[in-house]
């Protein structure tokens, strides 16, 4: 496995010269206390209205407040180790997720701010189509976790109402037809609720977790959804794709160990742009590799 000294030496040198230092610092929390750097570099993507724009999610540069920019955010939050140091920021985006919580359409959508066309972005963030590249089972689940863990500083949502609708969307076929990001969002929820919520759910998900581990094998160069990402949410749905898991955590362990990471997809618009942002996931895709070999590491 690769060592601290590698790390320092080689991977958050390569991360602060063509990356961002919130990556930065969430790598060096792996191995020390970087908390009040993290908040400090956080905030400066955070909007009044407890939300987060501003290219957090590097692909949509949009400096409004979006659910999927606040998500990510929401990642960063789990490196920061002091509950209390976070948690006027997680009450401000628990108050953004209530906030923008659409009644008529009963979910969250990505977004619903329409100036997102007005900046760079993705072709899949087009706002006229993000209901349809996007529907209930990505954001909504994690979004929904995220508030039952917080729900101490909910105002208005009934937040049980929301679990049943995720339970309800897991033991629908539309949940087993999903890909993905679909997936890894009902993980999230998963991890983040109780045990008779995650009773109901736990098979349907390792349905999914099969088809895609299976589907995915021999694809890990392309948009593929690779082991290591199931891993560091909640590895135990890998216990009967161990031999699966080893080959791909010995691909990321390679892979960073030669610095060869980066994005391999495309905006298809605003090429020029894409170009200089996607350097802004090289360190968020470091980090997530780092933690997977960090957790192998200690089981």
């Amino acid at each position: 496995m690769l060592d601290k000294t590698f790390i320092y030496k080689s991977v958050l040198p390569l991360i602060k010269e063509k990356s961002r230092m919130l990556e930065y610092y969430m790598i060096q929390s792996l191995f020390e206390n970087k908390d009040n750097e993290i908040i400090e570099e956080l905030l400066k993507f955070q909007n009044e209205d407890g939300g987060f724009g501003h290219g957090l999610e590097p692909d949509v540069q949009m400096p409004y407040s979006s659910v999927l920019a606040t998500n990510v955010a929401i990642k960063a939050l789990a490196c920061v180790k002091d509950v209390l140091l976070k948690e006027d920021i997680v009450k401000g985006i628990v108050h953004y997720f209530e906030d923008v919580y659409n009644e008529k359409k009963n979910r969250f959508s990505m977004s619903e701010d329409s100036r997102l066309d007005d900046y760079p972005h993705a072709v899949w963030w087009n706002f006229n189509k993000l209901d349809e590249n996007f529907p209930f089972g990505n954001p909504d689940p994690e979004v929904i976790g995220f508030l039952h863990a917080n729900k101490k500083h909910m105002r208005k949502l009934e937040i049980n109402k929301h679990i049943d609708d995720v339970i309800t969307f897991v033991m629908s076929d539309r949940f087993l037809e999903s890909s993905m990001h679909t997936l890894l969002s009902t993980m999230t929820f998963y991890k983040l609720v109780d045990k008779n919520a995650k009773a109901k759910i736990r098979e349907r998900i390792q349905l999914l977790v099969d088809k895609e581990i299976t589907e995915g094998i021999g694809k890990w160069d392309e948009y593929s959804l690779e082991p290591y990402k199931i891993y560091v949410i909640e590895s135990s749905f890998l216990e009967s794709h161990k031999d699966v898991l080893k080959e791909n955590l010995y691909r990321v362990e390679s892979k960073v160990s030669h610095l060869d990471v980066m994005p391999n997809w495309k905006w298809y618009q605003y090429d020029e742009v894409f170009e200089i942002v996607k350097n802004d996931w090289i360190g968020h895709m470091y980090h997530e590799m780092i933690l997977a070999l960090k957790i192998h590491e200690k089981t």
